[in-house]
């Protein structure tokens, strides 16, 4: 019976039940991160990125070993992943890779609970990683201190982002807090699901770093009801 995630406290509850299994199988550091290595990340761009819920929709027409699916989608939606990591597994082999998923992650939260929530989202890459599935790392952080996390992910490792429900970036200060931590790790491909950021657009042009864009499904779908 897989454990139900609804809380924090069960979300410690799969993180011990991850290191369990994965301990002789993956390597940790001293703080009892995963360590990941060059060849555990997708290495080519995908021809669709798409979210766990939508995977089988008809609009949804590349090849499943040329699409990444991604978990940019509300908490409760996220949780029954992390619940049925096991179940899913099968479903994980079938595509070009999985994003890390994005359990929310805010800087008003403790700083321990902001790095609880982002190591959880660590141990579920490893055990698909353990269990030979290629991951692409999610750049998703809350406060500054929270860019420690990065330590165990080598750069030049294809990264995604999801920017919606952020606020675009109105000035040059704001863009600088997304595209600082981008060079922390820089991408090989950086993949972003959703909505454009203009500013962030042009620092990362500035940078040289390469990006792609991919429309999210709900602006897909009414595109398609328009024409």
């Amino acid at each position: 019976m897989p454990l139900a995630i609804n809380n924090i406290v069960d979300i410690c509850r799969f993180m011990q039940q991850m290191h369990d299994e994965l301990k002789e199988q993956i390597e940790f550091d001293s703080d009892g991160w995963p360590i990941f290595q060059r060849t555990n990340f997708v290495s080519e761009v995908p021809e669709e990125f798409v979210t766990f819920d939508y995977r089988n929709n008809s609009l949804i027409t590349a090849p499943r070993n040329k699409t990444v699916l991604a978990f940019f989608e509300p908490d409760r939606r996220i949780y029954p992943r992390l619940s049925k990591i096991k179940q899913d597994l099968p479903i994980y082999k079938q595509y070009a890779g999985v994003v890390f998923p994005d359990i929310t992650i805010t800087t008003d939260m403790d700083h321990e609970l902001q790095e609880t929530l982002i190591l959880a989202n660590h141990l579920f890459a490893a055990y698909l990683v353990a269990n030979g599935v290629k991951v692409v790392f999610n750049t998703r952080t809350a406060d500054i201190t929270t860019l420690d996390t990065f330590k165990n992910i080598p750069q030049g490792v294809m990264c995604a982002s999801g920017f919606l429900g952020c606020k675009n970036s109105t000035n040059f200060f704001e863009a600088s807090k997304y595209t600082n931590k981008i060079l922390r790790i820089l991408p090989e491909t950086l993949l972003i699901y959703g909505k454009h950021d203009k500013k962030i657009d042009m620092q990362l042009d500035t940078l040289g770093i390469n990006y792609l864009y991919f429309q999210d499904f709900h602006s897909k779908s009414k595109m398609e009801v328009v024409a």
